[in-house]
């Protein structure tokens, strides 16, 4: 997601036929996190605050997808990765971004790279359970794969994971519909 962007991906999106796009925050202040200059320079705590301010401002004018993808990625990657890092800390925040994507219609993806790097999935729980509590019913699910090994990491943790979060169903996209799945 890059604000900038966003006529371009709109007209590459429309231009296929795709079951469902992913928008993601790859690059805080045209850096990505993955390579920790970032937090040298701001520190973890104003890097992740300012990581999901510009999440919120990226997704108010975001291209037409589908769902959010590891809403808390930046925290993979700060030099003290979740050690200060907790919901409440950043919740102004979060439920700013939660909220844009209930009323938007934007499902949340729970990203399980997270549990392979911090022990939780990305978000964390404590966001998941606080986008059910305000309303949001739409989870997708996504490993991060990138190689084969990795493929499907911790799929079969999320039915108790995601039942403990509130949740019943989860979602697949066909043709950019919803389709809801039991757990």
């Amino acid at each position: 997601l890059q604000e900038h962007l966003q006529q371009r991906l709109d007209a590459y999106i429309e231009q296929y036929s795709f079951d469902f796009v992913i928008g993601s925050m790859h690059l805080l202040h045209g850096e990505d996190p993955y390579y920790g200059k970032i937090f040298e320079r701001m520190g973890d705590e104003e890097a992740y605050r300012e990581y999901f301010r510009e999440t919120h401002k990226n997704l108010l004018k975001a291209p037409k997808i589908n769902t959010l993808g590891h809403l808390d990625y930046v925290v993979r990657y700060g030099k003290e990765k979740d050690r200060l890092y907790s919901y409440k800390k950043y919740a102004d925040e979060i439920d700013e971004i939660l909220r844009l994507i209930i009323e938007k219609g934007i499902a949340l993806e729970v990203n399980t790279a997270g549990l392979r790097m911090l022990g939780f999935t990305n978000p964390h729980p404590d966001i998941i359970k606080r986008y059910r509590e305000l309303g949001g019913e739409m989870i997708t699910i996504g490993s991060d794969g990138h190689v084969p090994e990795n493929l499907g990491y911790g799929f079969s943790q999320l039915p108790e994971y995601l039942k403990s979060c509130g949740f019943k169903y989860y979602i697949v996209f066909v043709q950019k519909n919803p389709q809801f799945m039991v757990i």
